[in-house]
């Protein structure tokens, strides 16, 4: 039956598009050159004597100013007998066009984003949300927002693309395919805003498929040296995956989702890597590696993209549901958006074993660390709504820190009030019920809507910590699983004297630095240049010394001898020394310590259970 659905809309939108009501587009990427496509629209019917048409100035989930009307040259508007209508830019990414009542095709030519040419100025854009076209290569990354356009009050009519290709390459997407051969391939979308939502990556083919409850995933892999296949991907993601399918209640909200991965074996303009989410896919632009030195990266990234398509695919506001690519209005609710997003990214990988709960304490602990170097007084719904503009774009990044932190502080509050009942994962499954891909919620009646599925609690949470200037009470929120979490603790601990360490000439382990060396160095008499050999019988390198220097206070009780070869040189000759001290303790200040309580109670050892077992 989803099957026909799918069939019948794909119909609908063909004949709509056939009738005249919408868009055709056509690239021809057998035709690149210099870094420019070709493309052609078929214009709907235009009713009015003008028209404008725009290319996006922001799309969704970038959060920043792209301008994509500047990489557009040689545009054209025609009739259908091929007579040119007057068309005028009148700024970066709009174009007026009169007689618009005869308008037929629209021609231009696009360039890449990903390499630089005369115009493309200072403003670089994030790979992942850009274009490239490398004919020499054949690989073609195509998010469509980059190439194409609409006419304004036109936007929500059906999109047909087509794309002829050589028969070297073929293409992976989201989007609705009508046909595919090994030269031309046709799709459809139901509007500009679909159309936006599917990007599309043609190479070599290297393509890796799998069923996972309901739905169809796809890895396309683009690797210039051979280094990653996409069944690698596929083997490294599948746990991860089968973590998030039960992390969703069972079933995945989407019937198909495509990874499309481009690695470089260079650096890239905007100097950055990373993925960028779309509702049914996503981009990654990542350093070229084999799958042992790329995997975790590829998983955490992954992680959290894929988390998409709960929000905003299925729980949006009304500045994402009808998005203005031209004056773009912010949502307050990045903290849902992107913070939650990202806790879930940490959250699903220790509720169901992916890996263990003092790694995820750690994980806690750095997003702590980062989130203080923003200012704590500013309420994250007025730096959402705001973030477009120079005061609050730098704090752009602290949604994947404060905001993943206000995400957990949610998941253990409903923990807490339901007594181990109800969560996070629970209440987005109640709010993308009662929204719903087509249906947006309004920004200042989220609170309210999360209150009645949920506690008064709940809303004055909200209040006080998301919409509020108050700090988030982690050390209370922590508590109720039984987690110590103090900013700051003074502690008794086992010193090694206050040297620094660092890698030598040869990949050795050398003292670099003893200015600060306490009495236990002193003790040990060690030298600025000794180069460490033995450390307790264990041999030092750089493979051991990490592991040397994380377990060496295993068992160690003041006043117990601890001994240490190294190499030093003296008058000239390399000489080998055994320096020896008695262990000692002294007394240092902690920042941000985090640690499970030994002996929790029976309501924090419920609220930890529901919250890291995976039992709800």
């Amino acid at each position: 039956m989803r099957f026909s659905l799918l069939f019948m809309t794909a119909l609908q939108i063909s004949s709509a598009v056939a009738q005249g009501n919408g868009y055709k587009v056509a690239f021809d990427l057998t035709s690149v050159k210099d870094d420019q496509l070709p493309v052609m629209i078929q214009t709907p019917e235009i009713t009015e004597d003008q028209v404008e048409f725009h290319m996006a100035k922001i799309v969704p989930g970038t959060y920043s100013i792209s301008d994509f009307g500047r990489f557009v040259t040689d545009f054209v508007a025609l009739t259908a007998e091929g007579d040119t209508l007057i068309s005028r830019k009148i700024d970066t990414n709009r174009w007026v066009i009169d007689g618009a009542d005869q308008l037929s095709t629209l021609r231009y030519h696009v360039h890449d984003t990903f390499d630089r040419f005369d115009g493309y100025g200072s403003n670089y854009i994030f790979e992942p949300g850009g274009t490239n076209l490398e004919p020499e290569n054949q690989v073609f990354v195509l998010n469509t927002f980059g190439l194409i356009g609409y006419l304004q009050g036109y936007k929500f009519r059906p999109y047909q693309l087509s794309i002829k290709h050589s028969k070297e390459i073929s293409g992976a997407t989201a989007l609705q395919a009508v046909s595919i051969s090994d030269s031309l391939d046709t799709y459809e979308a139901q509007d500009f805003n679909f159309l936006a939502d599917g990007p599309l990556m043609y190479c070599p083919p290297d393509i890796a498929t799998k069923q996972l409850a309901n739905a169809e995933v796809v890895v396309s892999v683009y690797s210039p040296n051979g280094m990653l296949t996409a069944t690698e991907v596929m083997e490294k993601i599948s746990d991860l995956m089968e973590a998030q399918r039960l992390y969703l209640g069972g079933e995945l909200p989407v019937d198909r989702y495509a990874y499309l991965i481009y690695l470089l074996d260079s650096n890239t303009l905007s100097g950055k890597m990373g993925a960028l989410e779309h509702s049914y896919s996503s981009v990654y632009t990542l350093p070229e590696a084999n799958a042992d030195q790329i995997g975790q990266t590829v998983r955490d990234v992954a992680a959290h993209e894929f988390f998409h398509i709960v929000t905003p695919l299925n729980i949006h506001s009304e500045q994402i549901g009808n998005f203005d690519y031209i004056n773009p209005k912010m949502s307050k609710h990045l903290w849902l958006y992107e913070g939650c997003t990202e806790y879930a990214a940490m959250h699903v990988q220790v509720k169901y074993g992916l890996y263990d709960r003092e790694r995820f304490l750690q994980e806690i602990k750095q997003k702590i660390q980062v989130r203080s170097k923003f200012p704590t007084d500013v309420p994250f719904t007025t730096m959402s709504q705001e973030i477009l503009g120079p005061k609050y774009e730098p704090m752009y990044t602290n949604v994947y820190y404060k905001g993943a932190l206000i995400g957990m502080s949610m998941d253990l509050l409903l923990l807490k009030l339901s007594d181990g009942s109800y969560d996070l994962q629970a209440l987005l499954r109640d709010l993308a019920a009662q929204y719903g891909p087509q249906r947006s919620f309004s920004d200042d009646e989220l609170f309210s809507d999360i209150e009645k599925l949920t506690y008064p609690e709940v809303r004055a949470f909200l209040d006080e910590y998301v919409a509020g200037k108050k700090p988030l009470p982690l050390e209370e929120v922590l508590s109720w699983a039984g987690v110590i979490y103090k900013e700051e603790e003074e502690v008794e601990d086992f010193t090694l004297g206050q040297i620094g360490l660092a890698m030598g000439d040869d990949n050795d382990i050398v003292i670099s630095n003893v200015s600060q060396m306490n009495a236990f160095g002193q003790a040990m008499g060690y030298m600025k240049g000794d180069i460490l050999l033995e450390f307790q019988g264990q041999k030092v390198d750089i493979t051991t010394i990490n592991g040397i220097l994380d377990t060496y206070k295993d068992g160690l009780e003041e006043g117990d001898k601890i001994k240490i070869k190294v190499q030093r040189r003296v008058k000239g000759k390399e000489k080998r020394r055994t320096l020896k001290a008695k262990a000692i303790t002294i007394k240092k200040k902690l920042t941000d310590v985090i640690r499970f309580t030994p002996d929790p109670t029976e309501a924090q050892m419920a609220v930890r259970e529901a919250w890291l077992s995976g039992k709800i």
